[in-house]
């Protein structure tokens, strides 16, 4: 089969192979999957870009996120069948072997079934942004009637975050950087006000928009570089959800006046989700798209053989959609 990998971590150019290896066989409680669409995420080309920590295995096919249909099963395996179109997740971690390839053997528990009606490109976005936007939305309580802030609205986790928050019933307001064109793509997505990050302004203009009782949620992607802003626009009872820390890994919270408000902080990594949680994300997502709830912004697919190529395209169209191998 046709597979890409790395033995080296570094450029994409310089260490991405694409070859032929074995098809690997289902053991008992695994399912075979024929790949036909690969999600790349940043974790991916992070990692394979890092060349200041050792490999973990020697070789890795990457990319934890997929969709295709099920070519075979391995003992003691119910619910599906052959022939049956999935997606999957958390191919890759803690394992060498991901979706970067026509063929994955998986545990049960990591393959789902896809959705009527959704492709094999988006069903490999269902995987780690798709579920952290859910668990994102989630995690802190239920949200309808509450109103969530979501900054970076046009990255891969905060777009999904919009829409299954608007879904469950919250009122969004969301913030991007990217002028215009991207304050547009939000509202598209059904963000109920659409702010300017950038805006010198921006706290006075969240708590304008709340009549100065400040928002029910926090759904961020830098949480060490907004704190300072969190702390001045949530809630009484509010609760700020971090799935990221692009600035600092170091967090700093201001106790004075936050108890009285009964502030939470959830710091979420879906990869680690146990499975009962995991399940009810996932299945949140199949109804979410089965609702007709969501749309899926896709800013690229290539071909297997161009997997450095579009590693080198994932690394440099932040905010503008998902990156997808075809397979």
């Amino acid at each position: 089969m046709r597979a890409g990998w790395y033995e080296k971590t570094g450029p994409a150019s310089d260490v991405i192979v694409v070859g032929e290896i074995p098809v690997p066989q289902p053991g008992p409680g695994e399912i075979l999957i024929r790949l036909h669409a690969s999600g790349i995420n940043p974790s991916d080309y992070k990692r394979r870009g890092n060349t200041r920590a050792a490999m973990e295995f020697p070789r890795v096919i990457p990319h934890s996120d997929g969709a295709g249909v099920i070519a075979a099963l391995g003992a003691g395996v119910q619910g599906f069948h052959a022939g049956d179109r999935v997606w999957c997740y958390n191919a890759q971690w803690a394992r060498p072997f991901g979706t970067a390839a026509e063929y994955v053997v998986l545990p049960r528990r990591l393959v789902r079934p896809l959705p009527a009606g959704a492709s094999f490109i988006q069903g490999a976005c269902f995987g780690i942004p798709a579920m952290t936007g859910y668990h994102a939305v989630r995690v802190a309580g239920p949200v309808e009637g509450k109103t969530i802030y979501i900054p970076g609205a046009t990255g891969r986790v905060g777009a999904y975050a919009v829409q299954f928050a608007k879904w469950r019933g919250a009122r969004v307001i969301a913030s991007t950087g990217g002028g215009g064109d991207a304050q547009n793509a939000v509202r598209a997505l059904g963000a109920d006000v659409v702010l300017d990050r950038n805006d010198s302004d921006l706290a006075a203009r969240l708590m304008a928009e709340t009549d100065g009782r400040g928002v029910d949620r926090v759904i961020d992607v830098d949480l060490p570089g907004n704190i300072v802003l969190d702390e001045k626009i949530v809630a009484e009872n509010g609760a700020v959800v971090s799935f990221g820390a692009a600035s600092t890994p170091t967090l700093q919270v201001s106790m004075s006046g936050r108890r009285a408000r009964n502030f939470s902080i959830h710091l979420i990594f879906v990869y680690l989700l146990d499975d009962a949680t995991a399940a009810a994300t996932c299945a949140g997502i199949e109804a979410a798209e089965l609702d007709g709830a969501l749309k899926h912004r896709i800013a690229g697919v290539f071909p297997l053989n161009d997997l450095a190529k579009a590693h080198a395209f994932a690394e440099t169209t932040s905010g503008t959609g998902h990156v997808v191998v075809e397979i």
